[in-house]
């Protein structure tokens, strides 16, 4: 298997616009010799400055070179003011009492959205509870910690709270000339995060009027840069980080009154938006198996006020790549240049993780240069797949296959995504693709109904039918292989984490084509996880409401409730600190499997969240996937 690709995130480009820095983070196998910081001009190379790994996004001054970072530590965080003139050492360190998740650096300093200890953290980071005091007894009282905004003046390190006590928030935007908009919530736990209002906060951190409430989920706010128009995304989204919607405009320069929300239509599934001068609005987002980015301006000239008022006459410009654009590792986004151009993290099947910048209607132009060798090393190809669920429905989906020269059919390893709102798409980042087609399978990536870049119709298709109709289209996914001869539809194995592993749980459960799966941080039991999870309302959008107002379908599609002595053998591993989806959900798997004399192997990781983390951990589930896939797939049926 291939080293881990260098991956460059959280881009961000100094007031100027010559320079920009970002972050490598430390892969499976742990650090590696570009994991750290970097700086460059956009007109040379970048260099790394530091091994500092942030756990934020990198804000550059108003002015200058210098840009600020946080890194969580034990009970809290260390706001790092970084200048790529100085060495890193002379760098200054302010201590901050909460853990750092968003920077902003304003003209009245820096703005810090920070977690209180004891806060939920979200599934996409670990999925674990930040750490706190461990009083003996634990008493819980139904609050966990607040996430809340911090002002510190990066010069001195004195660092005030800077939103009100009691309302959580989970993400911000600096409003020009003072204040902010926020994604807000009283409930501070995760599960108040399904439940949020776009706020507007004075300068004073006080709460000025609520802008935007919606049944649905709201994300990335921002606000023009001459303070009169936000805009934000709204949508279904099963994880906080996920969202992936349509985006809402609204007028701020009537602070007595509440905005009217316009709509922005866009031909993708929104997860990223910023504004530039002239009433411009970035946006990326997902659109079908890859990713898409550009503009929406009014299209008769004039400022943000004019795209506000007139979507109508907004024009909109989007350049589709079949490729992954991202800034993280986790929805697509990209990072203007005032010459209309972006900075991204581009990657393909085919080429590994780069900064490049992108321009309309040309070819990307490389700005790092990572990863050399590996795109030469692989040994894998990936085709894109479509054929139609039982009910008609088109459904998208990539094949990864062996690149040895021989033909098929050949075993198939279905990689059932999580979310469910992700989508598999082209990017270099395939991990189990890589591991399992080095071993000789053939994996089937699909998108089931339920999952981005599809509209949101689409992505609510599978809401109030877990396990239905998008089970189906898995199946129909399988099929197609076979009748291609691409697949061996006698020996099809599942794969899946999180909501994968829920659909992976599911198939094992009913037996039939899948001679086993591998269940990774899986939903077995819907009634029990929802009452011990951390979202909660997770299931009330999925299943249409509580389990006392849909007992019958929380129970039929449990998939412990369908375990029988024609059920499939099962890996199960979990980590033993997940909130997210708590461990008794692979103990119910097990224990049910072992009920009816099934095959099973359930393993927990200590210290492990939503997803393992820790190299030792990372590999040994790798090995035990081999394992097991030898063991029951390999043989002839």
């Amino acid at each position: 298997m291939l080293p881990h690709p260098d991956r460059p995130e959280r881009i961000a480009v100094c007031a100027a616009g010559d320079a920009a820095a970002f972050v490598i983070t430390a892969g499976p196998a742990g650090p590696g010799e570009a994991t750290g910081l970097w700086h460059g001009p956009l007109s040379g190379q970048p260099a790394r400055l530091a091994g500092i790994v942030p756990d934020t996004n990198l804000a550059f001054a108003p002015e200058g070179a210098q840009f600020a970072l946080a890194v969580q530590e034990e009970t809290g965080s260390t706001v790092i003011i970084a200048d790529p003139a100085t060495a890193p050492e002379a760098w200054p360190r302010h201590p901050l009492p909460a853990f750092a998740e968003q920077l902003a650096w304003t003209g009245a300093g820096l703005l810090v959205l920070a977690a209180d200890p004891g806060a939920d953290a979200a599934s996409l980071t670990s999925g674990k509870t930040l750490p706190g005091s461990e009083p003996d007894p634990l008493v819980t009282a139904g609050s966990a910690g607040f996430r809340r905004l911090w002002r510190l003046d990066p010069g001195t390190g004195e660092a005030v709270p800077a939103s009100p006590e009691r309302l959580a928030i989970w993400e911000f935007a600096p409003v020009p000339g003072g204040g902010a908009i926020v994604i807000a919530s009283e409930d501070p736990t995760e599960a108040g995060w399904y439940r949020t209002r776009l706020e507007q906060l004075d300068a004073a951190g006080a709460r000025q009027r609520v802008l935007l409430e919606s049944s649905w989920q709201l994300s990335c706010p921002a606000v023009s840069p001459d303070g009169r128009v936000a805009a934000c995304i709204e949508g279904w989204a099963s994880d906080r980080g996920l969202l992936a919607g349509e985006v809402r405009l609204l007028r701020l320069d009537h602070p007595g009154s509440a905005p009217a929300a316009v709509p922005l239509a866009a031909s993708l599934d929104v997860t990223w938006l910023s504004w530039a001068d002239g009433g411009r609005l970035w946006l990326a987002g997902w659109q079908h198996l890859g990713t898409a980015w550009g503009w929406a301006e009014p299209a008769a000239g004039g400022d943000a006020l004019a795209l506000a008022g007139a979507t109508a006459q907004a024009r909109l410009t989007v350049q589709a790549e079949s490729a992954s654009c991202l800034n993280s590792r986790w929805h697509p986004a990209v990072v203007p240049l005032a010459d209309g151009s972006a900075l991204t993290m581009r990657s393909t099947p085919a080429a590994p993780p780069q900064v490049v910048r992108l321009r309309r209607g040309s070819e990307p132009a490389a700005w790092t240069a990572l990863n050399a060798g590996l795109a030469p090393a692989r040994r894998l190809r990936v085709r894109e797949l479509r054929w139609d669920g039982p009910d008609g429905t088109q459904i998208e989906g990539l094949l990864a296959e062996p690149d040895d020269g021989q033909a098929g059919p050949r075993p198939l390893v279905v990689d059932i995504h999580g979310g469910p709102s992700l989508a598999f798409h082209h990017s270099w980042d395939l991990p189990w693709a890589e591991l399992l087609t080095a071993a000789g399978y053939a994996v089937l990536m699909p998108n089931p109904r339920g999952g981005a870049g599809r509209g949101p119709a689409f992505s609510r298709a599978n809401l109030g039918d877990p396990a239905g109709a998008e089970f189906a289209d898995i199946e129909a996914g399988v099929a197609h292989c076979a009748a291609a001869g691409l697949a061996d539809p006698g020996r099809v194995a599942a794969i899946g984490a999180s909501y994968g592993g829920y659909l992976t749980a599911w198939a094992i459960a009913l037996g039939g084509q899948f001679r086993c799966g591998i269940v990774i941080a899986g939903i077995s039991d819907l009634v029990s996880c929802r009452g011990t999870a951390n979202n909660a309302p997770f299931y009330d959008y999925l299943l249409g409401g509580r389990p006392a107002d849909e007992p019958a379908l929380y129970l039929d599609r449990s998939p412990v409730t369908r375990l029988s002595a024609a059920s499939s053998p099962a890996l199960i591993l979990h980590g033993r600190e997940d909130r997210c989806v708590p461990v008794s959900q692979a103990e119910e798997l097990y224990a049910g499997l072992r009920e009816f004399g099934i095959p099973a192997e359930f393993v927990s990781y200590p210290r492990e969240g939503h997803q393992a983390t820790e190299p030792a951990h990372v590999a040994d589930q790798r090995e035990r996937v081999l394992r097991w896939l030898a063991t029951y797939l390999e043989a002839a049926p």
